[in-house]
């Protein structure tokens, strides 16, 4: 705040559109973050669910294949054969191509594989889990992936019941290397860095390109946030990078539920928005720079009538401005009615100076008169001072007058006894000299209230003028 204060009004009108454009640009930014990264959430879930959906779909049809050349091949055994023929069928160059080895247990015990193989003396093909299942299941199966203690390699085996009119008569089998499914999975290219794995409905990895994590739980592998076997979106993280999954169903397998997952790297996925993030952020500094300079140049142009009125009062509150010059006003906008508000202003004051010149004119008239009334108050004053003096001067005459009577009632008095006629006038004489002191005293007694009362009118006016005088003086500072 204290910063904002001490920017010029032109600089805070920069501020204020850089901040605009800054807010502008970041609201479009994140809105339009938020639309693409739907758009590309979509795109993204449209193409990984068509790509797992087309992986799903090569591996059911792989795998289709196979269970017909074993129904196929079951059906045929059904009629009675011998065991040469039995071998015949089994070793069909199409079925020893497809197959790690096709081979047939029948429910008497007796076992026949192609490509032949020693078996011990005790193994009973009924006993075994893919006779089991499928004799249980009565159609085709498909076993879980298991590892060949031969291969030490993961194969799941197709088995399909031969029936006959009296039942079943035995089971056909084939084994099938999953290194197929993980040459046809690896062989994908997803933009992104991504891969497709193949898991079971217990979310068990049974085909990776990285080989560590097979037969590993997606809990294992993803255990922060492990995702679901859905097509939906998910979003784990695996070796310290965040991925993106989505999982497709692989339809038409007989008796187990496997999914095809589909990973990318969530960075690589969404690149395009951080390019995009990167373009407005650019975009911004430009505007803003534009903005600056543009508007810069514009302000320098529209504010100069501001400018203009800002110095004049500048030069009026100075107390050197000349109150007879006016702003030129040019346009009719804001700045030109602030102008014409200055200028009225101005010729109010220049105005009100003249009046206030001309009252200290008469004003100065005025204080001449009352410094002239003082001055002959101040000479009446001296007169009345010299007056004063004069009877203070009779008075003391006065008392010599009255001492020398004193005497001479006192010698009157000695000779009171020869001349008492002269006594007794002598006495009148007295009487009127004290009644005639009495009267003298009053008088002088008036006279001095009266020169204390002049004393004092004669300081007040002095007051007066020493007002007067101030006011004249800073009247002729304003004028």
């Amino acid at each position: 705040m204290g910063m904002t204060k001490s920017l010029k009004f032109s600089h805070k009108i920069l501020l204020a559109a850089s901040l605009v454009v800054i807010a502008a640009f970041t609201l479009f930014t994140f809105y339009n973050d938020y639309l693409q990264r739907n758009a590309l959430r979509l795109q993204l879930k449209e193409n990984l669910n068509q790509t797992g959906d087309s992986t799903a779909g090569n591996i059911r049809n792989w795998l289709s294949g196979r269970i017909l050349l074993v129904e196929n091949l079951a059906e045929n055994a059904s009629s009675p054969q011998s065991t040469d023929a039995q071998n015949l069928a089994l070793g069909q160059p199409t079925l020893i191509d497809t197959f790690m080895s096709i081979y047939q247990g029948k429910s008497d015990g007796s076992f026949v594989t192609q490509p032949p193989d020693d078996m011990p003396a005790d193994y009973d093909p009924r006993t075994r889990p893919w006779y089991v299942d499928a004799v249980r299941a009565g159609k085709t199966i498909l076993t879980e992936p298991y590892l060949d203690a031969v291969t030490k390699g993961l194969i799941v085996t197709l088995a399909t019941p031969v029936k006959s009119a009296s039942g079943v008569s035995g089971v056909i089998g084939g084994d099938l290397s999953l290194e197929i499914l993980v040459k046809m999975i690896s062989s994908l290219r997803l933009h992104g860095d991504g891969y497709a794995f193949l898991v079971d409905a217990n979310g068990r990895i049974l085909v990776h390109p990285d080989t560590s994590l097979v037969m590993k739980t997606l809990a294992e592998v993803y255990p922060a946030n492990t995702p679901k076997l859905s097509q939906n979106l998910s979003e784990s993280e695996h070796a310290g990078k965040a991925q993106i999954l989505t999982f497709a169903h692989v339809d038409g397998l007989p008796s187990v539920n496997w999914y095809v997952g589909v990973a990318m790297d969530k960075e690589i996925a969404y690149a395009s928005l951080g390019e995009f993030r990167n373009s407005a952020i650019v975009a911004t500094v430009i505007a803003v720079v534009l903005i600056i300079l543009l508007l810069g140049m514009l302000l320098s142009v529209l504010m100069r009538p501001l400018n203009l009125m800002g110095r004049a009062m500048h030069d009026i509150a100075a107390g050197e401005g000349d109150l007879t010059k006016r702003l030129t006003i040019q346009s009719e906008d804001e700045f030109g009615y602030l102008g014409n508000g200055f200028n009225l202003f101005v010729e109010r004051i220049h105005d009100s100076m003249r009046e206030v010149a001309s009252s200290t004119v008469q004003l100065n008239e005025v204080a001449q008169r009352v410094v002239n009334a003082s001055n002959s108050s101040m000479l009446n004053s001296d007169q009345q001072s010299n007056r004063t003096n004069s009877v203070a001067a009779a008075i003391n005459e006065l008392g010599a007058a009255t001492q020398e009577i004193a005497q001479n009632a006192a010698r009157a008095s000695g000779h009171s006894s020869d001349a008492r006629t002269l006594a007794s006038d002598g006495q009148d004489v007295v009487g009127q000299n004290i009644a005639a002191m009495s009267r003298l005293s009053k008088r002088i007694s008036n006279a001095s209230e009266q020169i204390e009362t002049l004393n004092t009118k004669t300081a007040n006016i002095g007051q007066i003028l020493e007002v007067i005088t101030g006011i004249s003086q800073q009247t002729n500072l304003l004028a």
